[in-house]
């Protein structure tokens, strides 16, 4: 580990931002901590803001295990709120700025956050406080008054800067509960990843030691809080004394705009779904850009294409590149570091250190299937440190990803319905899922949860949702339906599962069917449909 990391590691998350632990570990405390373009934070004034943040959380009545929600877009004050709500000894829920109101609100019930963070001039504001009436609204951005009416106390920017930056310790332990991510259901409900300090603060560790971070990078953060990318930047990255650039929402928009930022910026760590990346490269011009201060470009989330891959490593030599692997569930347990020339797919590599993995048979139950031979396709289950508590009050779930086997018992292994094959030299290939979940620009999104907003739809009889896979492209879904009556307004459906559903999440296309093919049991054949919309 770094010299800052190891100065004076804390015992739970709540210590990375620690004036006393960076400066023994050799970090000028005057120096930038997190910037967004328009505004740049000394770890000082990182540290000041975050302790009055928490404790207008504390003045308002969150107290340790409250759950308190965070609606912000990306820029320093929405890192600094994470911070602070976990400072207060709150559980932080990040949900999506960009989402309709009805999934965030979706989230929200879910978690039944105390308290809100949020912008006053939010045009959901409105909507999402009077889906959740939490008992103490937040807003760090503004002195304005929100356009709608608060359920409870508010809280404003003047607040924050009048407020102490002193907050007691109530005694955090590593087992306290640190925040929730969700990802989509089978059944449309949202599911709630539960991560403990335990295990935020091992994958830091382990992210610090496998990458070598220390005080003089400068990371970019790409994703957003609510996509679980984002705990690289604000965990591992304090961890080592590494400044943050939180690259704005706008920027995102623009690939040439983002090149530019970053090598403007000096940033020396990178970390994006593949999908940005091959962005960059079409039509970033990285012919015209400086990108020599890159020292690592991560990319996880989905299969990067091997030609793509290797055309941006060309273009960026100096750098070593990692792909990352792992359900958010247990952060990340796998890396390979790819060279050139590439095989024809890139592999997901193998253990890192904080994990242990084993591939087991698909067809038996996950805590007695036998372990397969390399070479052959298996289930793979994890187990470390890193890994999550549980699904927020779902139990049910829980039981079923989280296995005892019998061949380690009191080691808790998740099982990720996830299939590889351990090739010859020890790397693991990523083969596909074991169900009917998928990944579009690196968001998990569960095919019957996209299949449910569509039979919701006027004049909908039957839907169903397959991937298109193009060859070096961006995958896309491509929804098939049965109508009844009249031709389907396809513009009309569209607009509503916008409204409905993340952005990622809605179908590039629809395509009326006459029927849709059937297993044997009469269920939807989703292989059979995308045979048809796809290959037929």
């Amino acid at each position: 580990m770094s010299v800052s990391a190891a100065a004076r590691a804390p015992h739970t998350i709540a210590g990375l931002v620690d004036p006393a632990r960076l400066a023994a570990g050799g970090v000028s405390l005057d120096g930038p901590a997190v910037a967004d373009g328009a505004r740049t934070l000394s770890w000082s004034e990182y540290d000041q803001r975050i302790g009055q943040l928490a404790t207008v959380l504390r003045d308002g009545g969150v107290r340790p295990g409250d759950r308190v929600a965070i609606h912000l877009t990306k820029s320093v004050d929405s890192f600094c709120a994470v911070h602070a709500v976990i400072r207060a000894g709150a559980v932080m829920v990040p949900l999506d700025p960009l989402a309709p109101v009805a999934a965030v609100a979706a989230v929200a019930a879910d978690a039944a956050p105390v308290a809100l963070v949020s912008d006053a001039r939010n045009a959901v504001l409105g909507p999402l406080t009077d889906a959740l009436r939490p008992s103490l609204l937040v807003t760090p951005t503004s002195d304005d008054p929100p356009t709608a009416g608060a359920h409870g106390h508010v809280a404003s920017a003047a607040a924050i800067e009048a407020a102490s930056p002193t907050v007691a310790d109530d005694g955090l332990n590593p087992h306290s509960p640190a925040y929730i991510i969700y990802t989509s259901g089978s059944t449309g409900r949202p599911k709630g990843i539960v991560h403990t300090h335990a295990s935020a603060l091992a994958y830091a560790r382990a992210a610090v030691d496998l990458y070598e971070l220390r005080p003089s990078d400068h990371h970019a953060n790409i994703a957003p809080l609510h996509f679980d990318q984002s705990t690289f930047e604000l965990y591992a990255a304090p961890l080592a004394g590494a400044s943050v650039l939180v690259v704005p929402d706008a920027v995102m928009r623009f690939p040439a705009s983002l090149a530019q930022l970053a090598a403007e910026q000096r940033v020396t760590v990178w970390y994006s779904v593949p999908y940005l990346l091959t962005q960059l490269l079409e039509r970033g011009g990285l012919d015209e850009r400086d990108l020599s201060s890159l020292r690592w470009v991560l990319f996880g989330g989905e299969a990067f294409p091997p030609t793509s891959l290797a055309a941006l490593m060309q273009h960026i030599p100096q750098a070593r590149f990692s792909n990352v692997y792992g359900p958010a569930e247990v952060n990340q347990c796998t890396h390979f570091e790819p060279r050139q020339p590439l095989d024809d797919a890139v592999p997901i590599g193998a253990a890192w250190a904080a994990a242990e993995l084993v591939v087991v048979s698909p067809h038996e139950p996950s805590g007695e299937a036998a372990v397969v031979a390399d070479g052959e396709a298996g289930q793979l289950l994890v187990a470390s440190p890193t890994m999550m508590s549980g699904y927020w009050q779902r139990e049910d779930l829980t039981r079923a990803a989280i296995v005892e086997r019998t061949d380690s018992p009191g080691v808790r292994w998740y099982a990720t319905g996830d299939l590889v094959r351990r090739r010859v030299d020890g790397e693991l290939e990523f083969l596909g899922r074991s169900d009917n979940q998928v990944k579009v620009r690196g968001h998990r999104i569960e095919l019957e949860a996209v299949d449910a907003a569509l039979l919701d739809q006027p004049g909908v009889r039957a839907a169903t949702v397959v991937v298109e896979r193009p060859e070096g492209g961006e995958h896309r879904l491509i929804a098939a339906v049965v109508v009844d009556g009249e031709a389907l307004d396809d513009r009309a459906t569209l607009g509503a599962l916008r409204r409905r559903l993340p952005s990622y999440a809605v179908p590039s296309e629809i395509r009326s069917v006459p029927s849709l093919p059937r297993t044997g049991t009469g269920k939807v054949d989703r292989n059979a449909a995308a045979a048809m919309l796809i290959t037929g």
